[in-house]
This record gives structure tokens, C-alpha cells and sequence, in this order.
């Protein structure tokens, strides 16, 4: 074993089974962040021995009690009742030792979860176990087990490794460690253990694996003539010459943990390995890699430290590796973090940490470790480490096995600063982001995972973008939120997808200095994001060109009924499956003269097939955009967005549809063109995003339990304001129908700006609303709940 065992990775597990509350919430000095933008607090005290923590998409996290027990954070509080209580060796370094959900897991309750059992036939009388279990709610099935892989040599109690994690190619990874003593018996114990060498175990490795039978995953290196599964026989295939197809990598002593890049599409992973004597290391994870152990510990040979030979060919070097003289003695958990989601300086950066003394150092991307300033100490004993949603953003929660305590770092983050009266420009629309086409980085977003997007090359003027936001296909529901980097995340989400609903959403989000936002997810899926124009700052908060001029939601079109003496190029009955659909416009309806863009309210009505279509708005005589606005899934769909678009030279726009049959068109208001005067008036105002009404908590007013309309009053903003930019949300609606938004007093709107098309859907639009006296009026057709969030407003 190890010099170190006083202080080892055993030691740090090797604590009581149960922690009584007095001793869990005993006083412990906060961690030192060297960083004073962070802050370091206490999420709870009442763990037992935790040695695991992981973050579920839907921001709860689950973290593992060393004697088998699976508990839930939830709202920032531990649940009392145990998620999943298993019966597990715990002795040494034995116990519940990893958890990871599936990609899937909002639809299929997946969960990996890897454990030491009883064997009384194995050396050691234990052996390592995967298996992947159901989830529901809070509760994960006991009886849902289904073993993936099972007997795992544990001869000598350390050195399980104890990490899965589903990669973005979809397989399940595991870090296996060495068994501290050769599991065949055949070359020794600590130093002089070659398992990790040895291709006809599964010990000392990183294995991959489908997730769904255990099966070697496609594309190993180790396949063929001379080669076996070894997923159940774990240590005992049929010789030692035959090697394990589930190897994905080798040569690691305990790779206690490892940590996915969230913010690629490829399936990239560091992993950390626990050292012997003299070093500590963190590896890239590659197909076919052997890191050298027990030849290597870091850079060197075995218990040597710098200057000391570089590797034999054919062995990996670590990408980052540490002293024991110097540093610390035990590495443990690793995180990459979200790029966007704290300030700049750690974008695509990786925490790691080693327990003894206590340290999190940071790996920035394209500098060395700098071990003489760690990113925190005072974090003796440190286990594992995962980024958490919460509702504020991205915290780095840990675990505290000796302490029975979880613990999270997080930014000073600040609301969106006040910008001033902001005036809005049109432009082309440009497609600034597809996961679906990313090169090297394509692959969806992981639900539970954030995007930093590029919007424009640098802020300026510009300091908003209105964008087209789509999910494509989610795996499940999914709410996608879009906000301003590095800031407080806003209360509600821009849209919300049902599973394998194509659903898409403008947005006016605030952008960094650097001309980016931050897009995060809750259910996997492709997301596309499409600029249509900014909102730039106006000298003296007046402008000419870029105000909004609104009217009450009027109707321009509607090919489901007869043309009239302004629409008149569309039919009755009817659209082709592919056609063009043009509105006149000009000053109708309410638009200003010269009017740089109208703002529209688009409603896709049936498909021509189960396979749905799309619409696309742009201003006559133009070219098309390959950027549609609204999306059907299915031959009775029915959805809108808001469009804002130049009319064309002759003041029509067009509409594309391409395998939609009808489309409805209301005319919201116009933004005015560079020869309007110069005014305040029509200008906008961000804000921060502010719930004004949620009828399902009697927020603003109650449910609609029919057709009719109520008044609500937005609070965040002045009484005197033009209008308001907000989503209009229908929530569990009773049937097919739809709610319009229009100024309290004012005329009584023709248009609508949301709609669903059956009964328990729930969909939402971003809606531009004039105000009467600072109120409006809402307006539906069905029983339905009303939610509504302001994202700001136009001035008077």
C-alpha cells in the first residue's frame, strides 16, 4: 500500500456509518476561495458519509451515502426518506460509489449506479457491481435493477474506482480501479499490482458499455479473435490471455472519478487518478489509451518525481500531474465548468481536487496548472464534486465524507445591468447556432446542459438580440432558457418542448460584452438559435428609426376563410403542401409610414402529413431564409411564434409553407423607419424577467374555467408604459383554443397570440401587448391557465 494510507483515499471513506445531526452540522470553517467573485456555503449537514454527488437534469442532485443509501436534494433541502437504500460492502474503500442518470431520464427514469457487494466466493468476499435501476419522482425502484456488469475483483477493500457517466455517444463509461491487490493473485499488492495491465481483467480500467444490456460498446479496441466479454465473469474469463472486450482505456492504479466536457458535443473526459507514493494525475480519456500504470505514476516511473524520463512509446502522459511533496496527497472528484455560467476567466476550465490537505485547483485550457494559487482550500477530505442548475445558475456542490456534509461555491452573480432605452434594427436572419452542425462539436445538447452562443462578434450598440430559439426533437419535455452570461438566471424559461415536439420561440435576450448568451436545456435535443435582429442603445434614450408603434392584435390574414378586397392571394379550402402565401400590408392595420419592421403573430394551422411542416416569414421579393419561424409535428398540429420582419418594397410580406395546409397572420405593431421623428416614445426597456401572472397559484387572476377574459396588471412595469414584451403562456388547456393579449380599454383584438390544439397542452409565445393605464386584458376561447412573464417594456 501506499505511505500515505494514514491519509489515502481509505481513510477518507473509512468513516462511521451513521452521522448523528449534532455532529453533521458541527462547525466547520468555510472553504477559501482565492477568487473573492465566489462564495462558499453550506446545502446540508445531515449526510452520512457522502462520497458521491450528481446532478439530475431537472436540478435536484443525488447524492450516495457510503453504506447504501441514495438520497435527493431537492429545492436546496435533503430529502429524509432515502431515494434507494442498497445492501453494500463499505468497509475500506467499498461502498456506494457512483451515480449517473440517463440522457433519457426525464422520459425513461434511468439511473447507473455502481456499488460494492457481498460475494462470499471472490477474494475479499465482495466484489464491484453496475446496474441501471428506475426512478420515479423522488423514489428509485429497488426491484427495477437490471445488472449490467457484476463481479469486479475487490480483493483487498481500495482501489474500486467507483464512477459511470453516459458519454455523449451514448455509451455508458465506468472507472474501475486495480483492487489493490492483483484479483488473479499473480504479481502482489499496491506497487507491484500489474491488474491494470492485465487485458483479461476488467480492474484498472475505464470500460465502456451500452447502457441498456451491458454489451461492449461498439468501436472498442479490444474485439475479435482472442477476445471475450467479460461483463458478468468480471475477473474469471476463460483465460488470462484473453482479453476483455468492455475495455475502453487501461493502465490506471484508481481512477476514483472522472468528468465529461458539457460544453462540447463530443464525448471528451478527464479522469482522475489516485497515485502511490509520489504523484498525482488527471488524464484524457482516449480509446485505447494505456496511462502506464504500475510502470508509470505521472510523468515518471513509479515513485520517481521530476526531472525523471519521459514515457516509454505507447504510453499516454498525463495532461496535468501533481507532487506529493507539494501539493497534496489524494486526488478525488473533477468538474468541467459550463462556459457562460461563471466569469469568463473559467470558461472551458476543469476543477479538480485532492482531499489532504483540501484543495481545488483550476486547469484552464490553454495555460499549465498553477499549483502555488489554488482556485479553494480548506476543503480537507473532499470526495467528489458536480455542477448543479440552481435557481440562480450553475453551482459547484461537493461532498465532505468525514464532515456528513454537502457544500456548494457559487458566483456573486448580478441581474442584467440597466441599459438604457433601446432602440430595435432588423437584419438578415442568421443562423448563429445548430448542435446538429458543429464539426468536431456536433451533438445535441445533454439535457441539464448550457451552450455559451455566439451572437455577434462583439457587443457595441448592440445590446440585446432578438432571436429565433428552437429545440429540435427533445429526448423529453424540455425548457429551454436564454439569457445574458455571467448574470442571474431568469425566473422562466423562453419555451417549453413536449418529447419529440420540434418547438420554436423568439426571444429578446440580453448579450455579454463579448456578444454572446447563454442557452440551457432541461431535456436533451438539438437547438438552433437564429438571429433576426438587436435592440441597440440610443443616444439620449431617443431614436428615429426602431420604436415600436403598437396596435391591437389585428387579423391580416387567414387562408381558411374567404380572401377579402386586402388578402387576396391566397384560397379557401386550402393550401398545396409547399406554397407561398403573400400579405399586403403597407400603413394597414394600424403600421407606421415607412415602418422598418412589422411585428406579427404567425399561426401554422395542420400539416399535409403526420410529418408536419414549417413556416417561413420574409419580406416579399427576397429571397427565403432557410430559418423557419413556426413548426408543426404532426397532421393536426397547430402553433404560433412571433415574427418580426421588413416588409417588402411593395409593403407585402411572404409566407413559405412547406407541408402546412393553412396560416393565420395578426399584425401586433411596427417598429418605425429612419424618417419617423426622434423620440423616447416606443423605445425598450429590458428588465428582469418577472412572473405577473400564473393563474395556477392565483397570481394576477384564476384559471379561466371557460371561455372569457381578465385583467392583469404587470408590476415590473410603469403604469404609464406603451407596451409590454412578454411570453403568454397557456398551461394544461382544456381542449383546443387560444388567448390573445391586447391593451385594457382598447380596441378588442381580431388576432390571437398563442393557441393550442388539445386538451392538456401547454403553450406559450413571446407576445408584444399594448397597455391601457398599465393594464391589459386577456382574452381565450378555452379553459385553460394562464402564465405570464415580462421580460420588458416599451416607453411612453
Amino acid at each position: 500500500m501506499r505511505r500515505s494510507v494514514l491519509i489515502s483515499l481509505a481513510t477518507l471513506l473509512s468513516v462511521p456509518s451513521v452521522v448523528s445531526p449534532a455532529q453533521a452540522v458541527s462547525p466547520r470553517p468555510q472553504a477559501i476561495v482565492t477568487d473573492g467573485a465566489f462564495t462558499d456555503t453550506l446545502v446540508t449537514g445531515a449526510v452520512s458519509a457522502p462520497v458521491a454527488i450528481t446532478a439530475l437534469p431537472d436540478g435536484r442532485a443525488v447524492v450516495l451515502e457510503k453504506a447504501g443509501a441514495a438520497r435527493v436534494i431537492k429545492n436546496g433541502s435533503l430529502l429524509a426518506t432515502p431515494a434507494l437504500t442498497l445492501t453494500v460492502c463499505s468497509q475500506s474503500e467499498r461502498g456506494l460509489l457512483g451515480f449517473a442518470p440517463d440522457p433519457d431520464f426525464g422520459a425513461n427514469g434511468y439511473v447507473y449506479v455502481y456499488y460494492t457487494r457481498p460475494n462470499a466466493s471472490a477474494p475479499g468476499d465482495c466484489v464491484n457491481r453496475v446496474s441501471r435501476f428506475r426512478m420515479s419522482g423522488d423514489v428509485i425502484a429497488r426491484t427495477s435493477e437490471l445488472v449490467l456488469l457484476d463481479n469486479i475483483g475487490s480483493p483487498a477493500g481500495n482501489h474500486n474506482g467507483g464512477d459511470v457517466a453516459v458519454g455523449n455517444d451514448g455509451f455508458l463509461y465506468v472507472s474501475v480501479g486495480d483492487g489493490g491487490c492483483d484479483p488473479r493473485d499473480n504479481s502482489g499488492c499496491a506497487g507491484g499490482n500489474d491488474a491494470a495491465q492485465d487485458l483479461s481483467l476488467l480492474n484498472g480500467k475505464i470500460l465502456r458499455v451500452n447502457r441498456s444490456s451491458g454489451a461492449p460498446a461498439t468501436g472498442n479496441p479490444f474485439t475479435g479473435a482472442g477476445t471475450a466479454s467479460c461483463r458478468v465473469r468480471g475477473n474469471t474469463p476463460a483465460t488470462p490471455t484473453t482479453r476483455c472486450q468492455e475495455i475502453f482505456a487501461y493502465g490506471l492504479r484508481n481512477p476514483w472519478r472522472f468528468a465529461f466536457d458539457p460544453n462540447t458535443g463530443a464525448t471528451r473526459f478527464f479522469i482522475n487518478d489516485v497515485g502511490q507514493n509520489a504523484r498525482e494525475e488527471v488524464d484524457l480519456g482516449a480509446r485505447g489509451a494505456n496511462y502506464g500504470w504500475p510502470l508509470r505514476e505521472g510523468v515518471c516511473a513509479q515513485g520517481l518525481n521530476p526531472p525523471c524520463a519521459g514515457a516509454p512509446a505507447g504510453l499516454v502522459q498525463p495532461i496535468t500531474d501533481y507532487s506529493h511533496a507539494a501539493q497534496g496527497q489524494y486526488i478525488t472528484g473533477g468538474a468541467f465548468v459550463p462556459s457562460g455560467g461563471w466569469p469568463s476567466t473559467y470558461d472551458g476550465g476543469y476543477l479538480f481536487a485532492d482531499g489532504s490537505p483540501g484543495r481545488i485547483w483550476l486547469r484552464r485550457p490553454s495555460t499549465p496548472v498553477n499549483y502555488a494559487t489554488p482556485f479553494a482550500t480548506g476543503v480537507g477530505g473532499i470526495s467528489d464534486m458536480d455542477f448543479v442548475m440552481d435557481p440562480a445558475g450553475w453551482s459547484l456542490y461537493y461532498v465532505l465524507p468525514g464532515d456528513g456534509q454537502v457544500r456548494k461555491i457559487a458566483p456573486r452573480l448580478a441581474a442584467v445591468p440597466a441599459t438604457g432605452n433601446l432602440a430595435f434594427a432588423p437584419n438578415t436572419p442568421t443562423r448563429v447556432f445548430d448542435s446538429r452542425s458543429l464539426g468536431a462539436n456536433s451533438g445535441p445538447l445533454r439535457a441539464g446542459t448550457s451552450r455559451l452562443v455566439q451572437v455577434t462578434a462583439s457587443r457595441g450598440v448592440r445590446r440585446a438580440a432578438l432571436v429565433n430559439l428552437t429545440v429540435v426533437r427533445p429526448t423529453t419535455v424540455a425548457a429551454v432558457s436564454a439569457w445574458q452570461p455571467r448574470s442571474v438566471r431568469p425566473i422562466a424559461p423562453v419555451l417549453t418542448a413536449g418529447r419529440l415536439q420540434t418547438t420554436a420561440n423568439a426571444a429578446v435576450v440580453p448579450i455579454d460584452a463579448a456578444g454572446r448568451i447563454l442557452v440551457y436545456t432541461t431535456g436533451g435535443g438539438h437547438v438552433i438559435v437564429d438571429v433576426l435582429g438587436f435592440f441597440n442603445a440610443t443616444a439620449g434614450n431617443v431614436a428615429t428609426a426602431g420604436r415600436l408603434s403598437p396596435v391591437s392584435p389585428t387579423r391580416a390574414a387567414d387562408t381558411r376563410v374567404a380572401p377579402n378586397a386586402v388578402s387576396n392571394a391566397y384560397s379557401r379550402g386550402g393550401l398545396p403542401g409547399d406554397s407561398v402565401v403573400n400579405v399586403p400590408i403597407g400603413t394597414r392595420y394600424g403600421v407606421v409610414p415607412g415602418a422598418r419592421a412589422v411585428v406579427l403573430a404567425v399561426r401554422a394551422i395542420d400539416a399535409g402529413s403526420a410529418a408536419g411542416g414549417n413556416v417561413v416569414v420574409h419580406p416579399h421579393g427576397v429571397t427565403a431564409p432557410a430559418t423557419p419561424h413556426v413548426h408543426l409535428n404532426s397532421a393536426t398540429d397547430r402553433r404560433s411564434n412571433l415574427v418580426v420582419v421588413p416588409l417588402g418594397s411593395d409593403g407585402s410580406v411572404d409566407l413559405r409553407l412547406r407541408g402546412v395546409v393553412h396560416v393565420v397572420v395578426d399584425v401586433l405593431g411596427s417598429f418605425t423607419g429612419a424618417g419617423a421623428a426622434s423620440s423616447r416614445r416606443g423605445t425598450y426597456v429590458p428588465v428582469t424577467v418577472q412572473r405577473a401572472v400564473d393563474t395556477r397559484s392565483s397570481l394576477g387572476f384564476r384559471r379561466f374555467t371557460s371561455a372569457g377574459s381578465a385583467i392583469a396588471n404587470p408590476s415590473s412595469v410603469p403604469d404609464t408604459a406603451l407596451a409590454v414584451l412578454q411570453n403568454v403562456t397557456m398551461v394544461n388547456a382544456a381542449g383546443a383554443g387560444t388567448a390573445a393579449a391586447a391593451a385594457n380599454g382598447g380596441v378588442a383584438p381580431t388576432g390571437t397570440n398563442t393557441n393550442t390544439s388539445g386538451a392538456g397542452q401547454s403553450r406559450g409565445v413571446l407576445a408584444v401587448t399594448g397597455l391601457g393605464a398599465g393594464a391589459e386584458r386577456i382574452t381565450v376561447t378555452v379553459a385553460t391557465d394562464i402564465v405570464i412573464d415580462v421580460f420588458g417594456w416599451f416607453a411612453p
